[in-house]
C-alpha cells in the first residue's frame, strides 16, 4: 500500500457506493485522514464536520472536481484503498532504452 499524505495528489480508483462511483478516475488533493468521531473544518465549506463514531474505517477528505454523497461539490470522503498517489517519485522506474520518445 502507498504512503498517503496531506497535500498529495491522488486518483480515485474505486468506491463501495453508487454515489462514490461518479468520482472514480478523477484526480484529487488529499486534505486529511479523518478517524471515526474526529471533528475537523471542511476546507471547501468552512463548516465543522464530524466523521460519525460508528464509521467503520478512517476516511480521507479529498478536494477537487468531485461530488460528496450528499451532492455537494468540491470534496468527498474516500477510503485509503481507493486512492492511488499521482506522485512520480512513487512510480516504478522505466528503462530509458525501452521508453518511446
Amino acid at each position: 500500500m502507498f504512503q498517503l499524505k496531506p497535500g498529495m495528489l491522488a486518483m480515485i480508483i474505486g468506491s463501495r457506493t453508487a454515489a462514490g462511483r461518479v468520482n472514480v478516475g478523477k484526480s484529487v488533493e488529499l486534505f486529511g485522514l479523518c478517524e471515526p468521531g474526529e471533528s475537523f473544518i471542511n476546507p471547501v465549506t468552512g463548516v465543522v464536520t464530524q466523521l460519525p463514531h460508528d464509521a467503520n474505517h478512517p476516511l480521507w477528505l479529498v478536494t477537487g472536481n468531485v461530488v460528496a454523497f450528499d451532492g455537494r461539490e468540491g470534496y468527498t470522503f474516500v477510503r485509503a484503498e481507493y486512492l492511488m498517489p499521482l506522485d512520480k517519485t512513487l512510480l516504478p522506474e522505466v528503462d530509458e532504452a525501452l521508453s518511446v520518445l
